[in-house]
């Protein structure tokens, strides 16, 4: 019997230099028709929203279940702006860095309202970055945030903290800047109580660093390990794991770094809280020692997986080739949402975060609006009324 393919990871930028080809290099902008359909999903588009298609439906009751998603319909919304990259907070909450085409990243709260479509319940623009974000994470606050000067994770990396209360911005390199524009950058971050933590690496370099940071920003602790992938996990509000490879975590909480070996054959790629996604032959979702597998649903893949949770049930995106799906489980197991195309809305995408709530399941994700080079930002999920 052959062994199962195991589909390949992609390097960072690989996914966004790809989706530039397809784009036409990434250049000049132009307008895109706002046509959607209407007839047999919910649709709205911010600034030309289509009302709910049932406003005096019941609340979600038992037959909303995440177990069945049978009777579900579908729900698709897509807003005006145009964004270059984007960066998720691994903390499992809606906030999102967009690098708005030729301005300011913005960091949004995102949302969803059955008439006014995708919503930015609260919305900060950082004056002067005109950069690009690759790691974000928030708490009640301040936002840390890791950009590259180049669009394809490459150039001179920095490390920012934006204050919530005030809005004061701090900023500062990391590494060696300034670095040579062609070397690609890995990166994560994480806030564990106080502290901030960080890891980079140059994939040429063959080995990266792992640090733990005051909350000005300041180095306290410096860990050289031999990998350049890393995967950031909100272990607990107080506590952040690295996941350096395939064989490295580093667990940070009170100020320390301790390194645990973990098994190479499970690869993390996400995580959140006690939820795992753990790549090997397989994919598989799993929670102490329930285990939810499921085939792979691409022959490539981006890390990381974005998981985000509802009491007791989660769900996370994966970035596949030129789209992401959402891995949540049903009464069969782990199962995959992809994103449906439609008439105006490619099924092509760079994922951004998952939605799971009750009577809502879904995905947040640029939109790679092939011919146009427009990156709209839109939502595909499935709504039970």
């Amino acid at each position: 019997m052959p062994a199962p393919r195991v589909p390949r990871p992609l390097a960072p930028g690989a996914l966004a230099a790809a989706a530039c080809l397809l784009v036409a290099g990434c250049g000049a902008r132009s307008p895109l028709s706002l046509g959607e359909p209407s007839t047999t999903s919910i649709v709205a588009d911010a600034g030309n929203p289509v009302p709910d298609a049932s406003p005096d439906a019941p609340e979600t009751g038992p037959t909303c279940a995440l177990g069945d998603l049978s009777a579900w319909q579908v729900e698709r919304y897509r807003d005006q702006g145009d964004y270059e990259r984007t960066a998720v907070a691994v903390s499992g909450v809606p906030w999102a860095a967009l690098k708005v085409k030729g301005g300011n990243i913005i960091l949004v709260s995102l949302g969803l309202d059955p008439v006014r479509g995708i919503v930015f319940t609260d919305r900060i623009e950082i004056p002067g970055s005109s950069v690009y974000p690759v790691a974000l994470d928030v708490d009640d606050r301040r936002f840390v945030l890791m950009t590259t000067s180049g669009i394809n994770w490459n150039g001179d990396v920095e490390l920012w903290r934006i204050d919530r209360p005030s809005g004061a911005v701090m900023r500062v390199p990391v590494g060696q800047p300034p670095a040579d524009p062609a070397w690609t950058a890995s990166s994560a971050i994480g806030l564990a109580g106080d502290d901030v933590v960080v890891a980079y690496a140059r994939l040429a370099g063959n080995q990266g660093t792992i640090e733990l940071r005051d909350d000005r920003l300041k180095i306290l602790q410096s860990l050289p390990v031999a990998d350049v992938s890393f995967t950031a996990v909100r272990a607990s509000p107080s506590a952040v794991d690295v996941y350096a490879g395939a064989d490295n975590r580093v667990h940070v909480e009170a100020g320390t770094l301790s390194q645990h070996p973990v098994d190479p054959a499970w690869q993390v790629i996400g995580g959140l809280e006690g939820f795992l996604v753990e790549s090997g032959d397989q994919i598989r979702l799993t929670r102490g020692t329930d285990v939810w597998p499921a085939a792979w649903p691409d022959s490539q893949y981006s890390p990381p997986a974005i998981v985000r949770t509802d009491g007791q049930s989660a769900a996370f995106s994966l970035e596949g080739e030129l789209t992401a799906q959402v891995g949540h489980v049903t009464d069969a197991g782990l199962e995959w949402l992809p994103i449906q195309s439609a008439p105006g809305a490619p099924g092509t995408g760079l994922g951004l975060l998952p939605v799971i709530e009750p009577g809502r399941l879904g995905l947040f994700y640029l939109g790679l609006e092939i011919p146009s080079p427009q990156q709209p930002l839109r939502y595909f999920g499935l709504v039970c009324r």
